[in-house]
């Protein structure tokens, strides 16, 4: 299959000038401790497989919702500024 196409037809260019989504709090934290997670030998999927599992026993979440949540206002008010161009 070529490149930007899918089953269904052609992909939809994305617009370089958009602003990037914003984070979750799962991401937020993965971004802080995806080195202690890593070990010698794991793959990408291995590390995600783990940092789920750590994620789900973790009872304290509110530091990383509150990030999340501040990026969601971040990206709401550029979306809001660039389809207002």
């Amino acid at each position: 299959m070529a490149k930007g196409a899918t089953k269904g037809g052609v992909k939809k260019a994305k617009d370089p000038n958009a602003p990037k989504r914003a984070m979750s709090a799962f991401f937020f934290w993965m971004a802080e401790n995806r080195q202690s997670l890593k070990k010698p030998g794991m793959g990408v999927a291995d590390v995600a497989k783990a940092a789920g599992v750590e994620w789900g026993k973790l009872g304290d979440k509110s530091k990383w919702e509150k990030m999340a949540e501040k990026d969601k206002k971040r990206y709401e008010s550029e979306i809001a500024a660039y389809k207002g161009q």
